[in-house]
């Protein structure tokens, strides 16, 4: 097969194949030391405005897609301000004081990420923090760019460098959706040690927050079947539930559940995990349940924060002939809770009550982080991060509007053309192929690089 230099691909039609072959291993990250000929990553740099459609969703970039033993990674490389223009946690309608909470609490946690290092996920796949819940919620442009979007840019412009601190370090700035009438203790959640500006406050969302209080209410027979669903040994009928729910800040909250096998404990957070991973995926038309106004709440269970009633039915003479089935679906479970998330730290719709009556965004933030201050420290703040937005990918389809540079372990290599491009894994490496490519232009292989 013929090889083809790299310079002739500069100004290449859009119908061209690019493939980039891996000689050796893989990536660096991984653990392995690479070779000076190993070509690793794919870079997509927009040009003059530039945008990047993946999986529907739109980013400014730089986009690189990096290949790993376990398949591609895809990240942005952003500024501190348009990864915060970028963040997707609260309606952009929402009262501009409560905008700008979040801002600062949204740049608190990120600097504080960034100053811990990098996640297991993050040293692997090369980047500083990730684009879903389990971090923050990022969605490049896709948000900013629409309806109400020069309110949140304009709350990120507000509040340039602030950030929350305690004896003048960044907190960890945790928040969640609503809390109900208080916030938790961190201890109380992750038993994690006491941290001051973690502790419980009040919340002014009962009656205002849509999820501030909320029920859910099922068969006994459900409630052991979707514990046996996550592996806990539990079965028969059963004999009494109870949750221990110690004071505030004297330690996590406990349920035990008694059936024909015996007591087991389960801690709220892992109950809340298995309601959430089982009940909807046994019980569709139960879980999650049905709210007041005819709608159904987000998740089969809310939050941490509940009480549980069983309510153990009295046999009838009838029950003596029927099968046990029969008898032990007559028993119900009814779940009372509060709030919606984890419950620590701020609330963001208490952010929006408080907004709406006249608190600025330092008042909320000092009253959900007690102790903590709001400061303006541009010397904290980094540049840069980098964003996880994807892994373990076979392929990854990047939509081009506009013009961009493609570079190749950051050498620019060539102009691409907007349109649609498809980079895949294969077994010679990477490969870069228009989405209506057809020219049949043989690929870059085996090319010692850089050159």
């Amino acid at each position: 097969m013929t090889v083809i230099p790299i310079r002739r691909i500069v100004g290449m039609a859009v119908g061209a194949i690019v493939a980039v072959a891996v000689i050796a291993a893989p990536e660096p990250a991984v653990g392995v030391t690479p070779q000076a000929s190993e070509i690793v990553t794919v870079e997509l740099v927009g040009q003059d405005g530039a945008r990047f459609v993946v999986d529907g969703r739109r980013y400014a970039g730089p986009l690189t897609i990096t290949r790993h033993v376990d398949g591609l990674a895809l990240t942005e490389r952003s500024s501190i301000g348009q990864y915060l223009e970028g963040i997707a946690e609260v309606p952009f309608s929402w009262p501009e004081e409560s905008l700008r909470a979040q801002v600062v609490a949204a740049r608190t946690y990120l600097v504080r990420r960034l100053a811990g290092g990098r996640s297991a996920d993050g040293r692997r796949y090369g980047f500083d923090i990730c684009a879903t819940n389990r971090c923050q919620v990022y969605r490049g442009v896709e948000l900013v760019e629409g309806p109400s979007g020069d309110r949140w840019m304009q709350a990120v412009r507000d509040t340039e460098s602030e950030l929350v601190t305690y004896e003048g370090r960044p907190i960890e700035a945790v928040y969640s959706s609503m809390h109900g009438s208080r916030s938790r203790a961190n201890q109380d959640v992750w038993g994690s040690e006491p941290v001051p500006y973690l502790q419980p406050v009040d919340s002014p969302e009962v009656g205002r927050a849509p999820f501030a209080t909320w029920s859910v209410e099922l068969s006994a027979a459900q409630f052991v079947e979707i514990l046996r669903a996550d592996g806990l040994d539990v079965g028969g009928a059963l004999e009494s539930v109870s949750v221990d729910d110690p004071p505030e800040g004297e330690g996590r909250t406990t349920i035990s559940v008694t059936t024909e096998r015996g007591t087991d404990e389960i801690l709220a957070p892992a109950l809340k995990g298995t309601f959430n991973r089982h009940g909807d995926e046994l019980y569709p038309g139960t879980l999650p349940a049905a709210r007041e106004d005819g709608g159904r709440y987000p998740e089969s269970l809310l939050s941490y924060t509940f009480s549980i009633d069983h309510d153990d039915v009295e046999e009838r003479p009838i029950d003596s002939v029927l099968p046990d089935a029969d008898r032990i679906d007559r028993d119900q479970i009814r779940i009372d809770g509060e709030g919606w998330g984890h419950g620590v730290g701020m609330s963001q719709w208490g952010a929006r009550i408080m907004a709406e009556e006249g608190a600025s965004h330092t008042e909320i933030l000092e009253h959900y982080y007690s102790g903590a201050i709001v400061e303006s420290v541009p010397d904290l703040v980094p540049d840069e991060v980098v964003v996880g937005l994807d892994w373990e990918r076979f392929e990854i389809i990047v939509e081009v509007e506009g013009a961009a540079q493609l570079r190749v372990n950051g050498v620019p290599v060539t102009d691409l053309a907007a349109g649609q491009w498809i980079v895949r894994s294969n077994r010679s490496g990477l490969a870069l192929i228009p989405g209506d490519a057809t020219s049949g232009v043989p690929p870059i292989t085996d090319r010692p690089w850089p050159r």
